[in-house]
């Protein structure tokens, strides 16, 4: 990959944040604008991206082992960052709530709003594949194991229903599409354009969010730079140390690294809350490694690219 190529669509993604940023601070991003930004990416941009990707797939028995390859090694890492995060919170001075997110925010990153995005302006559509397989192993996760973190005795049962959502669907479809072949005329154009919509808005809608943070006096917190430094910079290298000797396919080791090297996902706000553990270090670490990851993904990227 030419990392000239890399740095201007980092830079691309920087500026429509700045824009979105801009837009809530005068209020032409409204709340219920970004609201609704965040349900059409849901329920009809990034499922439609998910079908436009499938869709520009050469489907071939390289291509089938390649995306069996990477379903295992998503499963693993998501157990690696549960030992790790695990190892990691056991041994913090800090009060039960805080410990609690903190171990969510290190095992579940901001693979959709920033991953899709990422991976499909840098990469092939295959890749982007991969992020979607990525998305559904972490539902998995984050429903079972994710909603255990917040203590025993706030037990929720996890419904298989929950990972039938708008991206499984969307998975399916293109694949029967991919498969069959059917011929869908123009609608093969409306798909792709749609599609395409999910870099911009998300981005947007990440930069409004980054309005939230009104204190900054919050960089005085010791555990938001533990969060940073093992979020940002440790997980992806030791994940990149420990696949690398695999000789898995470059794509698919370079993916996973990627993905390890996403932000604090922003669902984790609502987890806490929900949970009544500590929402408010999750509204910051989300703002600090989205804001950093600006810059720390194009480094994580070039060093893949010198292995």
């Amino acid at each position: 990959m030419d990392f000239a190529v890399l740095i201007n669509q980092i830079l691309v993604l920087f500026l429509i944040i700045v824009l979105g940023y801009i837009l809530r601070k005068r209020e032409i991003i409204t709340e219920e604008i970004a609201s609704g930004f965040s349900n059409i990416l849901i329920q009809i941009t990034m499922p439609v991206l998910i079908i436009d990707s499938i869709l520009k797939i050469e489907l071939n028995q390289e291509v089938i082992k390649n995306l069996a390859i990477y379903t295992i090694v998503a499963l693993l890492s998501y157990l690696f960052l549960i030992i790790l995060s695990t190892i990691v919170t056991e041994k913090l001075k800090t009060q039960q709530d805080t410990k609690e997110i903190f171990k969510f925010l290190l095992i579940f990153p901001n693979v959709g709003y920033m991953g899709i995005p990422v991976v499909s302006s840098i990469y092939p559509a295959e890749a982007v594949v991969y992020t979607i397989i990525n998305n559904v192993i972490y539902n998995m996760y984050v429903w079972t194991y994710g909603i255990q973190i917040f203590n025993n005795d706030k037990k929720e049962k996890f419904e298989w229903r929950k990972l039938i959502n708008q991206g499984t669907i969307a998975l399916t479809i293109g694949f029967l599409l991919l498969i069959t072949r059917l011929p869908i005329g123009p609608l093969r154009g409306a798909i792709s354009t749609v599609g395409g919509m999910t870099f911009p808005i998300s981005m947007l809608v990440i930069g409004s969010s980054l309005t939230n943070i009104k204190n900054f006096d919050f960089l005085k917190d010791k555990y938001l730079y533990y969060q940073v430094f093992l979020k940002l910079f440790l997980i992806p290298l030791l994940g990149l140390l420990i696949l690398n000797p695999l000789h898995l396919p470059k794509m698919i080791r370079d993916i996973s690294v990627i993905m390890l090297a996403m932000p604090c996902g922003a669902n984790s706000v609502i987890f806490a809350g929900k949970y009544k553990s500590d929402r408010l270090f999750a509204s910051k670490a989300v703002f600090l490694t989205t804001l950093l990851s600006l810059f720390t993904i194009p480094l994580i990227i070039f060093i893949l690219n010198l292995i």
